[in-house]
């Protein structure tokens, strides 16, 4: 029990690590990494939440159906539903913010194409899914940062 509550507390401080830098990549025009680092801070999040669980080691971009697993009668439904309208975009980005896509033209470049709109977005749901499961950590499992 002890282990995984400190791989909790451990991925919540890394969540925390990307949380902080969103805006200032927004304030920097980086909007792709921004959508990046917003996404990373939600799985982060959320594998902190598998991990106060005792669902350590889940290596995949694309949690939240593994979160759904583990929580769905744990969190009533209408916030289920935020937290799922929040993450799954937000998921569904996670490489696309980062790599050019060359199978299309003109080729997607992420630093030219995510825009102040595509980051604020990001930012809005990061924020909307911190505000449901950062209490949860800190009621049911003790940790916080």
């Amino acid at each position: 029990m002890i282990k995984q509550l400190e791989v909790a507390k451990a991925y919540l401080i890394e969540a925390n690590n990307d949380y902080e830098v969103v805006s200032m990549l927004v304030e920097k025009k980086k909007f792709n990494l921004a959508v990046y680092h917003a996404q990373q801070a939600v799985e982060k999040l959320l594998k902190a939440c598998l991990a106060a669980e005792g669902k350590i080691g889940i290596y995949k971009h694309e949690i939240f159906s593994f979160f759904l697993n583990e929580f769905k009668d744990k969190i009533d439904n209408p916030t289920m539903a935020k937290l799922e309208d929040a993450v799954i975009p937000l998921e569904e980005n996670w490489a696309i913010s980062r790599y050019p896509d060359w199978s299309v033209k003109p080729i997607w470049i992420p630093s030219q194409q995510f825009t102040l709109d595509n980051a604020m977005m990001s930012e809005t749901r990061m924020r909307t899914v911190f505000e449901i499961l950062i209490p949860l950590l800190k009621k049911n499992y003790k940790i916080q940062v």
